[in-house]
């Protein structure tokens, strides 16, 4: 009689054993991968990884070789489709919002991968491959905070199980012991260990990157990498003395300490030592010196990175007291034009229709005396940055009010909530011309504003500002030599400053 149950067997098996299961059949994947494009060799190098994932039968001998067979494959492709998304690389096969999902994905299922080996040698591991254990946690967790650190970087909700697996790999090293054994991740990378890298992102989620720009995201990023040494976690709580906690088993992310933070799966840290540390950087760099010879980034002495660090500080310290709002919210609910962007505000201000992709309609959902909370939905992945300057119709004393954005949080069904300060009800275009040339541009003049204790200023374009430097303002029919103040703030694209007036011409 013919064996029909063991042909229906044999076509299963064979079936479960197509795509990316071991070592040998990933080399063969990475053999037919297209050369000349790059986005869709990574594409496939995340579907062998959402395979190798799934398959539960692949042993930990083969998974130890796959994983990172993929990953050294995968790492230069990477980091290509990286300047593609961040405008440093141009390719007609791939544009930004093209290669976004991509990333993730690779963050997300390369992180996945190490940790399914974790998992795995964590039930039996193979003998003599503890070395690559501890090096295959370090990069699991390395993945995972790139991973969350880009959601930071768009504003994104850092969701539930990107935590957890944080917070479990962690815990996996402190308890087999080398959490902070040094080890070098990849071959052309510094030495580092699983506590500083896990660190780095704690202390980056307690900074409010929500309230950052991007680039001071990324600053800060590459300052803790230098600093989080100065933070030891610690078993035992101790509420006069830490200041913050993380529950290593749990799927949150770090908070404030309290009282009722108790258990074993509880961690807590102090951070006198690191903003000890942070004053004594900025008091160097104040006096001089150099940036790299204290291991940091060379804009990390201008002046608005300075006043960053002294805003870390007050996050950071026990002394610092807690924030105060500026004025009372009251809730609200109405629908109002915004105009993103300097240029745009400007050109709305002079009754000129900005282009219609800075146009939005938002919805203010709280107001006060000196700002909005506002929300919009939205299906594209928006640009919309921290420091941003924007126009709203009809919400102050003349047609269009100036604001710069202070917070945005966005979840992953498209809705973006947006923390908006008021800060100039009526604003004037002004003409700046620079005494030594005579290419003029326009910026935007507020006026002073004693309702809310608030000095005349000039919002004008970045690349247009210097300390000390002289302007011809002209406005109003009327024409004055000036002297621009040092800056009251740097956004991503404009300066806010203070100002003399030299002569009436």
């Amino acid at each position: 009689m013919f064996d029909f149950k063991s042909l229906i067997g044999a076509l299963l098996g064979k079936r479960e054993q197509e795509g990316v299961h071991n070592y040998k059949s990933a080399t063969i994947m990475m053999q037919e991968l297209p050369e000349s494009d790059i986005l869709q060799a990574q594409i496939e190098i995340v579907k062998a990884l959402k395979q190798l994932n799934s398959n539960p039968k692949t042993s930990a001998k083969e998974r130890f070789k796959t994983v990172p067979y993929l990953d050294e494959k995968a790492r230069s492709l990477q980091a290509h489709l990286v300047d593609i998304y961040q405008g440093k690389t141009l390719d007609d096969g791939a544009s930004p919002k093209q290669v976004l999902p991509t990333l993730l994905a690779f963050w997300n299922d390369m992180g996945d991968a190490y940790r399914f080996c974790v998992k795995q040698a964590s039930q039996s591991l193979p003998r003599g491959l503890e070395k690559e254990l501890q090096v295959f946690t370090l990069r699991g967790i390395m993945y995972f905070v790139e991973q969350a650190r880009w959601s930071y970087l768009r504003y994104m909700e850092v969701d539930s199980r990107t935590w957890r697996n944080l917070n479990r790999l962690y815990l996996y090293a402190e308890q087999q012991g080398f959490a902070s054994t040094p080890l070098q991740p990849y071959p052309e990378m510094e030495i580092t260990d699983v506590r500083r890298e896990y660190m780095v992102l704690m202390m980056l989620s307690l900074a409010h990157p929500e309230k950052m720009q991007s680039a001071q995201i990324e600053l800060v990023t590459q300052w803790l990498k230098r600093w989080v040494s100065r933070i030891d976690l610690e078993t035992q709580i101790n509420p006069n003395r830490q200041l913050f906690a993380i529950n290593v088993a749990g799927s949150t992310p770090p908070k404030r300490l309290r009282r009722d933070m108790v258990g074993e799966n509880w961690r807590y840290w102090f951070t006198e030592t690191l903003v000890l540390h942070i004053k004594e950087t900025i008091e160097k760099l104040n006096q001089g010196e150099e940036a790299s010879q204290l291991g940091l980034p060379p804009d990390s002495a201008n002046a608005a990175n300075l006043d960053l660090m002294q805003h870390l500080i007050s996050l950071w310290s026990r002394d610092a007291p807690a924030p105060v709002r500026k004025s009372e919210r009251r809730a609200t609910q109405k629908s109002i034009n915004v105009t993103r962007g300097l240029d745009d505000v400007i050109s709305h201000l002079r009754g000129t229709p900005p282009q219609q992709s800075s146009r939005d309609r938002w919805t203010i959902d709280n107001e006060s005396a000196t700002g909005f909370g506002v929300n919009y939905q939205t299906e594209r992945e928006d640009a919309l940055q921290v420091g941003e300057i924007v126009g709203m119709d009809g919400v102050g004393m003349s047609p269009v009010s100036v604001g710069i954005v202070r917070r945005i949080t966005k979840t992953r069904e498209g809705q973006v909530n947006v923390g908006i300060e008021t800060v100039s009800q009526t604003p004037i275009v002004v003409e700046l011309t620079p005494l030594l040339g005579n290419r003029s541009f326009f910026g935007v003049y507020s006026p002073e504003n004693t309702t809310i204790n608030q000095n005349r200023f000039l919002v004008v374009p970045q690349a247009f500002f210097a300390d000390n430097r002289e302007f011809r303002l002209a406005a109003q029919g009327k024409t004055y030599r000036i002297r621009l103040s040092p800056a009251i703030e740097h956004t991503a694209n404009a300066s806010l400053a203070n100002f003399a007036v030299l002569e009436k011409l």
